[in-house]
């Protein structure tokens, strides 16, 4: 590596939790952000759900920035932790530096006398009537700042905020936008979260089932494709780091796999390769995607492994049904999976000690959605499972490894 182009260090280059776009790694969604695009231009205000790690902030951060919209971020984990969604508001003028005085005081300079006669009166604070609500002044300031360009109110975090007193205090804020002194200021409202069916959740709320009619939902930001997932580690390790890699494909598949192509959990994991590969002089070899697998659970994983642990079989049987059965549900691809499917995936991966045995898959997927700790849950049906957790089936796949002459289940170890 030249010293005049210095290799940049792996943290620079996978950002799994970074606030800000990381452009040299961002993944163009091409569908999701001309929908995202479309919305701006509509009158609807805009949800934006999915799982974790998804990519959904770096998605509208950078189609704000594209389409040069002003936009202000409330984080509704701090709206919990304040009480309301008003206090974070207030707390977001602040920051900007936008504040308002909230009430009113007097403070004498001298003596009684020295202020009659000079009327030197200080104004210390709180000053109240006719002041502008936080909701208003966020909307003002978007709309000054933006002047003709978009403007955008952000409410992220959302599954924070998943109680009925938030939630109603977030209906009142998209009704308010109708009335005539809110919506002069044509600010969008976007709200971003994990949680998903807030419109099937205000179909339900007597009072606020016209909110549903006031939100477009944005198609669910989900896994990455294959080749995108592939995009992603290749920009990192070779465009960006320069490393060596002796098979990219087998690498970039593997990653793929364990990440389930989960955005964020691919910077984990090339952060963990990339920090091997400086031990490695810069080269990236097969051999070394097992001791990554153990660093990317350790660092990233550690409680879903705790909990896989906790519903494997409680001592090393000759079977390992409930085992076999864990190893064969990381392999479903799909969100849903039926008990026929998870049978006849688990008969076909251990033929041998499944041969003319009745399986009672339906018993022990129940176990596994029952607890106080369960990998899966039921869907709305009934009828099928789907994991509780995406994290689960990513553990899954990195924990668990065949001995298929033996046809049992080997748990791999967390890196020490």
């Amino acid at each position: 590596m030249s010293l005049l182009n210095p290799r940049p260090r792996p943290e620079e280059v996978f950002t799994p939790r970074s606030a800000t776009v990381n452009s040299a790694m961002y993944v163009q969604r091409p569908d999701l952000e001309d929908m995202l695009v479309s919305a701006l231009r509509g009158t609807l205000h805009i949800v934006i759900q999915r799982d974790s790690g998804t990519g959904k902030s770096w998605l509208y951060k950078k189609v704000l920035k594209d389409e040069k919209a002003h936009y202000l971020i409330a984080n509704l984990a701090n709206a919990s932790r304040l009480g309301t969604i008003g206090a974070e508001l207030r707390n977001l003028l602040e920051r900007e530096g936008s504040s308002v005085k909230t009430g009113y005081e007097e403070e004498k300079a001298a003596g009684a006398n020295a202020v009659v006669a000079s009327g030197n009166v200080k104004h210390t604070g709180q000053y109240s009537i006719g002041q502008m609500e936080p909701f208003e002044a966020c909307l003002t300031l978007l709309r000054k700042s933006a002047g003709h360009s978009p403007a955008v109110l952000v409410f992220d975090n959302l599954e924070a905020a998943f109680t009925q007193p938030l939630l109603k205090e977030l209906a009142d804020l998209l009704i308010l936008c109708d009335d005539e002194r809110y919506a002069e200021y044509a600010v969008h409202l976007l709200i971003v979260g994990v949680t998903k069916g807030i419109k099937e959740y205000y179909y339900k709320t007597p009072h606020h089932s016209t909110i549903a009619n006031r939100l477009y939902e944005l198609a669910e930001v989900s896994r990455l494709t294959l080749a995108q997932a592939q995009e992603l580690l290749r920009r990192g390790v070779i465009d960006q780091l320069k490393f060596e890699v002796a098979d990219f494909d087998q690498l970039s598949k593997h990653a793929a796999w364990v990440t389930d192509r989960v955005p964020q959990m691919l910077h984990d994991y090339g952060l963990e390769i990339s920090t091997l590969a400086l031990k490695n002089e810069g080269r990236i070899d097969t051999a070394m995607l097992e001791k990554a697998d153990g660093a990317w659970m350790t660092r990233s994983l550690t409680h879903p492994y705790a909990v896989i642990e906790h519903h494997m079989n409680e001592r090393d049987t000759k079977t390992g049904r409930r085992n076999q059965a864990l190893y064969t549900l990381g392999r479903v691809d799909t969100e849903y999976f039926k008990t026929q499917e998870i049978e006849a995936r688990l008969r076909k991966s251990f033929p041998i000690s499944t041969k003319d045995t009745t399986l009672n898959v339906p018993q022990m997927l129940a176990f596994f959605s029952q607890g106080d700790r369960p990998i899966l849950r039921r869907s709305p049906k009934g009828d099928a499972y789907s994991f509780a957790d995406p994290r689960y089936r990513m553990v899954l796949r990195a924990m668990l490894v065949l001995n298929p002459t033996e046809e049992r289940v080997v748990k791999r170890g967390l890196y020490r």
